[in-house]
């Protein structure tokens, strides 16, 4: 189960086409040379003779209409006319369409924007500008960015998000301009780095690309962004050598980074290692796909922090599920459902988290109620059998399973569940026979083949059991619960329990 965040897709997918914000007036600002867009292009946008930065005008927003869809989540209608208006005599530029956004971010834009009207406090002006960004409104973000600033040249933020939003919008030298005066404004924030290096990879600049991948990876060892960049590069110069051995480290300092295994796998296919890069390519389609920047920009996510977007919440999740801190991913997928009532992979989601903490009744309303709303959904069965299995509820376990078959018979997990059950049942011969399948299904997964490996060895066949463990070494060198595995078996000492 894959948590995903919904604000501006789904928004998008609610008002269809025809009801599409027209752009193409507004983006023409980006014909005007670079210089005028920081410096004097945008500020007279945003405040022109009329509404010096020191005036201040009470503002009257229109009401915001707060509509329930079928599904039992809410969306703002708006007044479109009486908001433009508002923001007009607030000095601001027009607000793109709001029509089915969230209600949470959008009451908290107008809060900045109000703000900004009665005030002129350019840091309301900043925070609205991060608002726009959490929700992906790059052009009305990179205007209030620009004006802050330019009004407040001392606050990096401003100047990060304006050489952000550019990046975002593909206008690669003003990223680039950008984001470097922010990097001599706040040296020691790292991220600068790596963007700077996206966008001289872009650029095929190699050299520069490298070098800000350093120092990116100098600051943040420990963190995959740095070593996939150096390897991106390396691909891109056709060294697939270099590649293979910074992806690898990528991947062993951060093993749940999809991207770093999808490069892997296309390095090794490159030195015609073709086995390996399959097993890659697998493992990254079933690892977590992390969205853009949000994972690793701690600014961005402060943006979407101040928005509360439901993208926000869904990356807290996925990093509590990662350091396996599940009492906030349960507070987490709590708040995030009570936005979107009916959306089945959340309560799947929050179904496992429950069965984590040991709350397996609630675990089980969650998970069923989760196959009602998704009655095709083959993981959502497996998540009802291994709480079953939890419970030690066998029977349910196997009836479970039959139905995740018939939905997705190449589905591993649900032979790896499957083989358990039945080995615990005392019923080896089934139990290795499912769990040799799961392995077949997933040749990538190493803990069906340590747990199968187990099953050689209580059953006595432990040379198929060294046999499974080498193959598991090679494929994860640093899997400490194989090579104590395997240690055992060699000194005829009893294994870890799979």
């Amino acid at each position: 189960m894959k948590p995903g965040g919904r604000d501006r897709q789904q928004r998008r997918g609610r008002r269809g086409k025809a009801n599409r914000p027209n752009t193409a007036r507004r983006l023409r600002w980006w014909e005007v040379p670079a210089g005028l867009v920081v410096i004097g292009g945008w500020a007279y946008l945003l405040f022109g003779p009329s509404l010096a930065v020191g005036n201040r005008a009470q503002i009257s927003f229109p009401r915001l209409e707060i509509r329930t869809d079928p599904s039992g989540s809410q969306f703002v209608q708006t007044d479109a006319a009486a908001l433009r208006a508002a923001f007009e005599h607030a000095g601001l530029p027009d607000p793109p369409d709001l029509d089915g956004a969230d209600p949470v971010p959008v009451a908290i834009l107008l809060r900045f924007a109000r703000e900004w009207g009665d005030t002129r406090n350019v840091a309301a002006l900043g925070q609205l500008g991060q608002i726009y960004q959490a929700l992906e409104e790059h052009e009305a973000a990179l205007a209030c960015f620009a004006a802050a600033a330019q009004l407040d040249t001392s606050d990096v933020r401003w100047r990060y998000g304006l050489g952000i939003e550019c990046q975002a919008m593909a206008l690669t030298d003003l990223a680039i301009d950008a984001l470097d005066q922010a990097r001599r404004m706040d040296p020691d924030y790292p991220t600068t780095y790596a963007r700077l290096g996206a966008l001289y990879l872009d650029r095929k600049d190699f050299e520069r690309a490298e070098a800000q991948y350093n120092e990116y990876r100098t600051r943040l060892p420990n963190r995959s962004l740095g070593y996939v960049g150096l390897g991106r590069v390396a691909l891109a110069r056709g060294d697939e050598v270099r590649a293979q051995e910074l992806l690898s480290t990528a991947v062993r300092v951060m093993p749940n980074d999809f991207l770093a295994h999808r490069l892997l796998g296309r390095a090794l296919a490159a030195l015609g290692r073709h086995e390996l890069a399959r097993r890659e390519q697998d493992l990254a389609e079933r690892l977590p796909q992390y969205s853009g920047w949000l994972s690793f920009d701690p600014r961005l996510q402060e943006s979407n922090a101040l928005a509360n977007t439901q993208g926000y919440l869904t990356n807290q999740m996925r990093a509590a599920a990662a350091g396996e801190d599940w009492a906030t991913f349960v507070h987490l997928a709590e708040l995030l459902l009570r936005r979107r009532p009916q959306d089945f992979s959340t309560l799947g989601n929050l179904a496992e988290a429950y069965r984590k903490l040991g709350r397996l009744d609630e675990a089980e309303a969650l998970a069923d109620r989760a196959i009602e709303l998704k009655p095709d959904g083959a993981a959502l069965y497996c998540v009802r059998a291994v709480i079953a299995f939890q419970q030690r509820d066998f029977s349910a376990v196997h009836e479970a399973l039959e139905v995740a078959e018939a939905l997705d018979p190449q589905l591993a997990r649900i032979y790896d569940l499957r083989g358990r059950a039945l080995f615990l049942q005392q019923r080896p011969a089934e139990a290795i026979t499912a769990m040799q399948r799961a392995v077949a299904l997933d040749t990538s997964a190493g803990n069906p083949r340590l747990v199968l490996a187990e099953m050689f060895r209580q059953t006595g066949d432990t040379a198929e059991a060294l046999r499974l463990l080498s193959d598991l070494l090679e494929l994860d060198p640093h899997n400490a619960k194989a090579r104590q595995l395997l240690d055992a078996i060699r000194v005829g000492s009893a294994g870890p329990d799979g």
